[in-house]
């Protein structure tokens, strides 16, 4: 499995790109995974006051099922590496947003960031085939 790492400043376009590079890989016979960096929190189980969000406050984990969707919450100290293995061990690339601190994870920088490990530095005008080939390389992480 290949891991990347999308990293930049806020409101660079981040996002934007991950969206636009997502189907690209697709086409290409790839399962594309994806895991984003919540550094504030923002994340929440379901709206406040519902059964999930009171439970939420005393468990350790808790999924929502959906018919089409599982949301799956565990709380503690976690590393990146370890919920790509624990959870997309069935993808051939995961897509990380964030994760800037993380040094072993290798990034594409969106505009320029003080980030460890960043292999490849893009802007907007960047071909998405650039993109592709600079993934393609990577060595399998897990």
């Amino acid at each position: 499995m290949k891991v990347i790492a999308f990293v930049g400043k806020h409101n660079v376009g981040k996002t934007t790109l991950i969206e636009r590079l997502i189907p690209k890989l697709k086409e290409k016979g790839y399962r594309v995974c994806y895991l984003k960096h919540d550094p504030k929190g923002h994340g929440v189980t379901d709206k406040e006051g519902s059964d999930t969000h009171r439970i939420s406050k005393l468990v350790e984990k808790l999924a929502l099922l959906s018919p089409n969707r599982v949301t799956y919450w565990e709380w503690g100290e976690f590393k990146p590496l370890e919920i790509v293995k624990r959870f997309f061990s069935d993808c051939d690339i995961v897509i990380l947003e964030g994760f800037k601190w993380e040094e072993e994870i290798p990034k594409i920088s969106v505009g320029k960031v003080d980030a460890k490990n960043v292999i490849l530095t893009v802007d907007r005008e960047t071909p998405l085939e650039d993109i592709i080939k600079v993934i393609e390389s990577l060595e399998d992480m897990v």
